[in-house]
Order: structure tokens, then sequence, then C-alpha cells
């Protein structure tokens, strides 16, 4: 009788140990189901995690702190893209790069927005704004289109929808969120346009011609950029040229990026005797770890120099 009782309860426990693996089995299977997919730099990133929440699993390309316009995707990257749906891209040369990825990654398809956004075009005329060669499509529009929230915003309204075609049992999901982010930033942007609206002073230097956009929406004037073409170096003609528009406006600060190279325009700041901030046009750092955050970052850095 013992006996029969303790195979009955070695049983039940078998029973119960087999259940949980199944249900833990059936639990990882359905973890690893979840729709992936990637964005090459940190601003647009965070746009789509915001809206994808937990339904979808998004991958960032670019790490935090490194340029797009000297980025080179490793082997290691592309192995863990494995199985991505869609890759988000900002297009017009800046990350070419993801070329390697797409076909890397067996099922994989880009979206390019910049095809959903009205581009700004760079001033060809400028010969020392030389476009790289490597990059297609690089000197022709302006790619840093996402540094102007309006366009953060037709970026969100996007990213919603192509979410919506890869998991369409969660468009509501992604439409609400969509909703909150933009929501959340326009509250914001009104802080931002009221105080650089106010500026009597809005003559900027930064580094290279990537503030447009960010330059137009607020109502600022862009005198020069040091750099020609980030990664670029600046010829003495053009050096000398730059110089004096520095004195010519009164300049006191340059802005750097902290994603690129920093010892040439520290040494040129240090020969004209002026300062140097930051803005930072990709984020994805502490302080600096959300698309509003980001632009919080440098809204205040503009306002603290020019107010």
């Amino acid at each position: 009788m013992k006996k029969i009782i303790f195979v009955g309860i070695l049983s039940l426990v078998l029973v119960v140990f087999l259940s949980g693996c199944l249900l833990n089995f059936q639990t990882k299977q359905k973890t690893n189901d979840k729709l992936k997919v990637a964005v090459t730099i940190f601003p647009i990133y965070d746009i789509v995690r915001e809206i994808a929440g937990d339904k979808i699993e998004v991958s960032l390309v670019l790490p935090p702190g490194a340029s797009p316009h000297t980025f080179e995707v490793s082997t290691s990257q592309i192995k863990n893209l494995q199985g991505i749906k869609t890759l988000f891209v900002v297009g017009q040369g800046l990350d070419n790069w993801s070329q390697n990825i797409i076909s890397s990654v067996p099922d994989s398809q880009i979206f390019d927005l910049s095809k959903t956004i009205t581009l700004k075009p760079f001033d060809i005329q400028d010969s020392n704004h030389t476009p790289d060669p490597d990059e297609e499509g690089s000197g022709q529009y302006d790619p840093h289109y996402w540094l102007d929230p309006t366009n953060a915003i037709s970026v969100a309204k996007v990213v919603s929808k192509q979410l919506a075609v890869l998991s369409p049992e969660n468009e509501v999901y992604f439409n609400q969120r969509a909703e909150d982010f933009i929501n959340n930033l326009l509250a914001r942007d009104i802080v931002w346009k009221e105080k650089l609206s106010g500026l009597e002073n809005n003559k900027l230097v930064v580094f290279h011609d990537a503030w447009g956009y960010f330059a137009d929406y607020y109502g600022l004037d862009i005198v020069a950029s040091f750099e020609p073409f980030p990664g670029q170096e600046p010829t003495p003609q053009y050096l000398k040229e730059l110089q004096i528009a520095v004195k010519d406006y009164n300049i006191k600060t340059l802005f750097a990026e902290p994603q690129l190279s920093q010892d040439s325009i520290k040494t040129f700041a240090r020969d004209l005797g002026v300062d140097i901030k930051v803005l930072d046009p990709n984020g994805g750092v502490e302080g600096r770890n959300s698309y509003i955050e980001m632009m919080e970052f440098n809204v205040e850095n503009v306002y603290e120099l020019l107010k």
C-alpha cells in the first residue's frame, strides 16, 4: 500500500515538473517569437521603441558615442541583428552602412524615413562643403532632419503605421503610444520655443553642417561650421574665413559634438580665445537618453550661451 502511495506521489511530482518545463518552454518560445526591428541611430531608435512598447523588440545599431559618418558595422552586430523584419534608416547617405546589414539578414527590409520628410538642401555652392564621394546622396540634402521637432512628429506617425503593418493586431496600441510621445514632445517644445524666441543674439558657430533644421525651427542663425564635412579637416583658407566670421559676429563660444574628434577645434578655439561647448545630435548617453532629453540638452546649451 505504501509503495502504491509513493508511486502515486512520485507520478504527481513528475507531472507537475514536466508541466512547469513545458510552460517555461512555451514562454521562452513566445518571447523568442516576438517581432524584431532595428534602427540605425539613437534619436530615431528612441522614437521607435517608445511606440513599439513591449509588443516589438527594437535594436539599436550605432553605439552611443559613435558617429554615423565614420561608423562600420561589425560581424558580431550583424549576427545579433539576425531575425529583424525591418531596419529603419535615416537615409540620404548618413547611414549607408545599413546596406551591409540588410544584405546579411534574410527576409529583412529597409524603411528609409527620409522619403517621408521634406528635406533641406545643403549649400552645394560652397566649395568647402564638399560631399564625401563614398557616401551616396551626401552633399545634396541634409539628413539631420530629426533635429526639427515637427519632423520627429512625422517620424512617429510613420513609424506607428509601419509597425501596424508588421503587427496589425497591435495597431491601436501603437497609435496610442505614438500620440503619447507626440503630446509629450509638443508640451516640451512650447517651453523650448519660448526660451529661444526671445534671444537677441542668435548667432552660432557649430562643428559641422548638422544643425540647419534645428536652427531654422528655432530662429537661430548659423554663421559658420568648423568642419566642411564630418571627419574632413578644414583647409587653411577655410579656417581663415572662419576666423573672420568669429570676429565679425563676436562669437564667444564654438559648439563641438561628442561623437567627433575635438582636437582641431580645441586648437582653433585656444588661438582665438573662445570657449567650447557641446551640441549633441545623437544622444543615447546619460542625461540625453531619450529624444526629448537630447533636445532639451541642446536647447538649454544654446539658451545658456546666448541669453
